[in-house]
């Protein structure tokens, strides 16, 4: 898929109005949703693998993943979002609030337990590491897909649905808040990490290397 995507872009133009990648992209995207749904699995999965897949050429070709995403987000996540909102039971939302405050709070901690330890092993100071991990104590689209399957397949009621999705929305932008108003650091503390980062695993990065191609000296 990668070497179609790169030959419609090459050969047939990457600028005409018609926009034959996006199309293409979009044509392999509702097959493998139509047989995902046709399987009884969530359409929406074959995308995170598509991404994958064509990775190397969203890399290359920036202006195709910005049309992508402007397709994306303001058309079909809309939707998604609002199907899956239409299923949540507000008596049971009341009913479950400490249910939901404590799987909210037992999320927060395994991944503090997970990645708070990885960040300080990756030369990361205190501050920079808490901010790491609230960023990435969300699970929207997982959590959000995983929850809408289970109820589809009558393997979870709308209560237990309700429970989940609230847990995952709420961990997509409390842990957020929090480190946006108390953890995040500055620009040139992250620069800072990049460089011992850098220097600890011997790695160099396009800030490392000057206009002639010369190593930069700290």
């Amino acid at each position: 898929m990668p070497a179609w995507t790169q030959f419609i872009i090459v050969r047939l133009g990457a600028t005409r109005v018609s926009e034959p990648a996006v199309k293409f992209i979009f044509f392999v995207l509702f097959f493998l949703g139509g047989l995902a749904t046709t399987a009884k699995s969530e359409a929406v999965l074959p995308a995170y693998l598509v991404g994958l897949v064509l990775a190397g050429v969203f890399l290359r070709d920036k202006t195709l993943v910005n049309r992508m995403r402007s397709i994306a987000f303001a058309i079909f996540t809309p939707f998604y979002f609002i199907k899956a909102g239409l299923y949540v039971s507000l008596p049971a939302l009341w009913a479950g609030l400490g249910i939901i405050g404590a799987l909210l709070l037992l999320k927060m901690i395994t991944k503090l337990v997970g990645v708070f330890p990885l960040a300080r092993m990756h030369y990361m100071g205190k501050r920079e590491a808490s901010y790491t991990t609230l960023l990435m104590a969300t699970g929207l689209t997982f959590g959000t897909i995983s929850a809408l399957f289970g109820l589809q397949n009558k393997i979870i009621d709308q209560r237990q649905y309700t429970v989940l999705v609230s847990v995952v929305i709420l961990s997509a932008f409390v842990p957020t808040l929090i480190a946006q108003k108390f953890f995040q650091p500055s620009v040139e503390a992250m620069h800072a990490w990049g460089r011992l980062y850098r220097k600890r695993m011997r790695v160099l990065s396009v800030e490392d290397v000057g206009d002639n191609g010369d190593v930069k000296n700290d």
